[in-house]
């Protein structure tokens, strides 16, 4: 059975181990909640690379991690070489915004892409690909696991971001946004349609892993002693 670590700062990263678990039963999972540096995305380049290799150095310790997931759009649009540098042997697996599938279905002007500052920075993807909407959301990753128990306060901040955008498909580019895509409806109309990189992750994480047996086992670990653990535990049984 592969030992696969997710990284994350927070709730974000619990929607990409949903999907999977989902798609590859057959792992012995950690979840990494980074929240003692949260929010990631207001972060340099510079300062995100230290605390992720220090981070893998420390859980390396206890968890001989065969896979790692970057369970974040932002640490793999900073972080995600200098890690393969460090750990040849192993398997690091990014989050990218889904762009691609997004501009199968749809031309270019249409798709708006949002995310932190740091992925809208520094991802190669969406910087290469011209005619994108772009928007930077400072705050909204760290207001998502603030009130992850109600996120539909937001719809207010949402609304204020975005009301002057019409798009026809939104792109994630911060997997802690999954949490408001019902509110993102809301504020775009039901007829958008909204990509996140769930699935894609999970589909490569298959393609490292014959094990076809339905015997997983998860575990969550967070970097803060507080009540976090107990948000996120409620945040992943909540999505059954």
């Amino acid at each position: 059975m592969k030992n696969v670590l997710l990284i994350d700062s927070g709730s974000g990263g619990v929607n990409v181990l949903k999907e999977c678990v989902k798609v590859v039963p057959s792992c012995n999972y950690l979840m990494f909640c980074d929240n003692k540096n949260m929010p990631y995305g207001n972060k340099s380049k510079e300062e995100l690379q230290d605390i992720t290799l220090h981070n893998l150095e420390n859980i390396y310790k206890f968890f001989r991690f065969d896979i790692v997931v970057l369970a974040c759009n932002t640490l793999t649009s900073t972080c995600i070489e200098e890690c393969r540098k460090v750990y040849p042997d192993v398997e690091f697996i990014g989050t990218v915004p889904a762009v691609k599938p997004a501009l199968l279905e749809f031309s270019v002007e249409d798709v708006l892409v949002i995310g932190t500052k740091a992925t809208i920075k520094h991802n190669i993807l969406i910087n290469r690909t011209k005619g994108l909407t772009l928007k930077a959301l400072p705050n909204l990753a760290s207001l998502i696991d603030e009130n992850l128990d109600n996120v539909s306060v937001l719809k207010e901040t949402l609304e204020q971001n975005l009301s002057d955008y019409r798009p026809k498909a939104v792109v994630l580019g911060c997997t802690h946004y999954v949490a408001v895509k019902e509110l993102l409806k809301e504020v775009f109309g039901e007829n958008v349609k909204i990509f996140d990189s769930a699935n894609g992750v999970a589909r490569r994480l298959k393609s490292f892993v014959e094990d076809e047996t339905e015997n997983y086992q998860i575990q969550f670990m967070t970097s803060k002693e507080n009540d976090f653990l107990t948000k996120i535990l409620w945040y992943y049984k909540k999505q059954d």
